[in-house]
């Protein structure tokens, strides 16, 4: 029989990183430095970045989520980027 941490580390380990095409996308413009965090409240803002955003989009064409069409991804790329705004909501 496994021990607890044992179990725990397996489960840890078959899990997908992301759980939602939202979470991806969003996981994808922070990679690429399309959106930062507010340092006071953690809030999402959008760098304003076109260079940034291009590259989250080229990278969700050439990688996207599992079970997902390049064109989906995309998709939820644009849609997480227009729900952020460009301050904080709380500063």
């Amino acid at each position: 029989m496994k021990s607890t941490s044992q179990r725990k580390t397996t489960q840890q380990t078959s899990r997908p990183a992301y759980r939602s095409l939202e979470g991806w996308a969003l996981g994808v413009l922070i990679e690429q430095h399309a959106v930062s965090e507010c340092d006071h409240h953690g809030h999402r803002r959008d760098r304003s970045d076109p260079d940034a955003w291009n590259r989250a989009r080229e990278e969700a064409w050439r990688n996207p989520f599992p079970g997902a069409t390049p064109e989906a991804c995309i998709a939820a790329i644009d849609e997480v980027m227009r729900s952020i705004g460009d301050s904080c909501p709380d500063c």
